[in-house]
């Protein structure tokens, strides 16, 4: 069977400019033609390879020679690329602000850790000291006194 509709094929010259051309299907000769042998089956995919091979090629060219920026469709991105560059510089650096805010305060708690420890270390040997005074105030009324040096045995 053999293609029935017009197919457009742009090409684009030496100027750069694409230029479109109809190419008009080939009517049928006999039922006989349609039936493609198998050489022709295999040369068919090969054929369809080669024009994807180009085309990636003639692209991969394109980019790495830098025509692809000189593009109207790529210099029309231009705006869009920059707010992109924006947006990711502005998201790299409120990520790196964020973490440095939580190392911070990563730091401070560990401080106040330190800090509420040592309040409660002082506030035992505050209460020790208030309980031996407290007990040799009440010694003290009663007459008896707290000596200084080791307790001895009476005979």
């Amino acid at each position: 069977m053999g293609n029935r509709f017009r197919e457009k094929v742009t090409e684009e010259g030496l100027d750069g400019r694409a230029a479109e051309t109809v190419v008009e299907p080939e009517a049928p000769q006999s039922a006989e033609a349609d039936v493609a042998t198998a050489d022709e089956v295999d040369e068919q995919p090969r054929h369809v390879a080669d024009s994807r091979s180009v085309k990636v090629a003639r692209g991969l060219s394109k980019v790495l020679g830098g025509d692809i920026l000189g593009d109207k469709f790529v210099l029309r991105q231009i705006p869009l690329l920059l707010l992109c560059l924006f947006f990711l510089l502005l998201l790299v650096a409120n990520r790196y602000r964020v973490e440095s805010l939580r190392r911070d305060q990563i730091a401070t708690e560990n401080r106040i850790n330190d800090l509420r420890e040592q309040r409660i270390q002082m506030q035992k040997q505050y209460q020790k000291s208030v309980k031996i005074s407290q007990i040799a105030e009440e010694l003290a009324e009663n007459g008896v006194g707290i000596t200084s040096g080791p307790p001895y045995e009476i005979d």
